[in-house]
């Protein structure tokens, strides 16, 4: 496994040596197929993959083209009205090769995977996002493909994030891709700094983790359940909310994968049940991570 840099990369080097995912790239097995092979193949995948059985699992969900996943998924919040415009893709593409070029990851990894990324760009760009939050934003890789939106509408970001090493290496990298005057990060726990937050949020990301001082209701994504009704009081009408490792029973799983889908889908009820309460549509897409999407 890498030290640093999107998990992805790797785990999509690892497949694109197999003809198990060219052929469910080209078209010429199903996902069913794709993934037999993944289970039949398991010793030598997860050789490949640093004997790391997780990783494994999570290619059970790769999409056969990231692009194409995140194009469809976009189309259909569009079709729905999450979303009223349709960003121009060319621009992405030019910023995603700027990201991909210039982002110093130092020693860390992201599981946020291209799809993910392209997603929330796009649900930025179509926002467009007088302010928008990134709680749980780690070293800002997850915040930075919203920040595109936030310069658009000439707005704010606020990325919260305990760990004051990772929040430098986002400051760090945010202004060096000329988004510094537009994002204050700061280095403490949301709780503390949602009282700070003005109830103008347009677009919020949430990809928090807690530990188990809280018990175990809060532990790993189970946090969300607690932190969305600050949120969701933050937040203006027609504003979105967007979450990663975000999983509905039987959205997206496979017989590999199910296992995961259905602890994560659990360890979200509290959440998901404030969700289907308060907001007035939501969606959640089967990427590899899973992808929330929440409108208020």
């Amino acid at each position: 496994m890498p030290n640093s840099g999107p998990i992805s990369d790797f785990v999509l080097g690892v497949l694109s040596k197999l003809p198990l995912f060219r052929d469910l790239k080209a078209g010429k097995i199903t996902r069913d197929q794709y993934v037999d092979g993944l289970e039949s193949q398991a010793a030598d995948i997860e050789a490949q993959l640093g004997s790391a059985r997780h990783l494994r699992l999570l290619a059970s969900r790769y999409p056969a083209d990231f692009d194409q996943h995140a194009a469809e998924v976009f189309a259909l919040l569009r079709a729905q009205g999450f979303v009223s415009e349709d960003p121009s893709v060319a621009e992405f593409e030019i910023f995603h090769k700027k990201v991909l070029d210039s982002y110093d990851h130092d020693t860390h990894r992201t599981f946020i995977h291209p799809d993910e990324a392209r997603l929330v760009y796009f649900l930025s760009m179509a926002r467009k996002p007088k302010l928008m939050i990134t709680v749980g934003s780690y070293y800002g890789y997850w915040a930075v493909w919203g920040m595109p939106g936030v310069a658009a509408a000439g707005g704010k970001a606020v990325l919260i994030d305990p760990n004051e090493a990772v929040c430098a290496l986002a400051e760090k990298n945010l202004r060096a891709l000329g988004f510094g005057p537009r994002v204050s990060i700061r280095a403490k726990k949301a709780e503390e700094v949602f009282p700070e937050i003005p109830a103008s949020i347009d677009l919020a990301l949430l990809d928090a983790a807690g530990g188990k001082e809280n018990g175990p209701d809060y532990q790993g994504k189970g946090i969300y359940g607690f932190m969305v009704k600050d949120i969701y009081d933050r937040m203006t009408p027609g504003a979105l909310l967007l979450t990663h490792n975000d999983y509905m029973p039987g959205v997206g799983s496979n017989r590999l994968s199910q296992p995961i889908v259905e602890r994560s889908a659990k360890q979200l009820e509290r959440f998901h049940e404030f969700c289907r309460a308060h907001f007035r549509k939501s969606h959640v897409a089967a990427t590899p991570d899973g992808f929330g999407v929440y409108l208020k």
